[in-house]
């Protein structure tokens, strides 16, 4: 009888050093590789953008537990984070 093997967990992209710089993954590596090669200048993650600026939100919020089950309960006033991104790549002026 073959025994199956289970997940274990999210797959983890190991970091890669190439031309001094720290991809976090052999993917974004190559794009840089596939874009010099191109004579396409790029940087990687040169920027971060802030996409929604954190806030407080003064109202009573009514959630469930991180799971979807349980009873909904009053979990109050909450402080919002802020959302960010960062692209792999950002385009420069020639």
């Amino acid at each position: 009888m073959l025994r199956r093997k289970r997940k274990k967990g999210p797959v983890r992209a190991k970091k890669v050093i190439y031309d001094g710089i720290q991809f976090a993954s052999g993917l974004e590596k190559y794009m840089y590789k596939a874009l010099k090669e191109a004579k396409i200048k790029a940087e990687y993650e040169g920027m971060t953008f802030e996409l929604i600026p954190s806030f407080h939100f003064g109202a009573q919020a009514y959630e469930r537990c991180a799971n979807g089950k349980g009873e909904y309960k009053n979990r109050g006033e909450k402080n919002i984070l802020n959302i960010k991104y960062t692209p792999d790549f950002i385009g420069k002026d020639l």
